[in-house]
């Protein structure tokens, strides 16, 4: 699965919709190598396995879908100080969508 995510060379900046399924490709590529009950990651994280920069600029963008994902209800936000760190719980809809529960 991670083999189908975008590549963007040179000056191709991706579009929102890219960078919002890319996001969306990772998150699920994390809950399925999820050993345990539970799943942390930080929107750094998100970005290294979706192949994204880990410039600022994008990691607020990242951060941006993920708490669209927290308003929806498939995701978790644990805030402690200025660390921001999202949960998915085996409870989840989008935990037992990849996991096929």
């Amino acid at each position: 699965m991670l083999e189908n995510f975008p590549f963007f060379g040179d000056n191709m900046e991706p579009k929102y919709g890219d960078i919002e399924r890319c996001v969306y490709d990772a998150v699920c590529a994390l809950i399925r190598r999820a050993r345990g009950t539970c799943r942390t990651f930080t929107p750094k994280q998100v970005a290294r396995v979706a192949r994204l920069s880990t410039k600022p600029v994008t990691l607020s963008v990242i951060r941006y879908i993920l708490e669209k994902m927290v308003k929806e209800g498939q995701i978790q936000l644990y805030k402690k100080g200025r660390t921001y760190r999202y949960i998915v719980y085996n409870t989840s809809p989008l935990w037992r969508k990849v996991k096929g529960e």
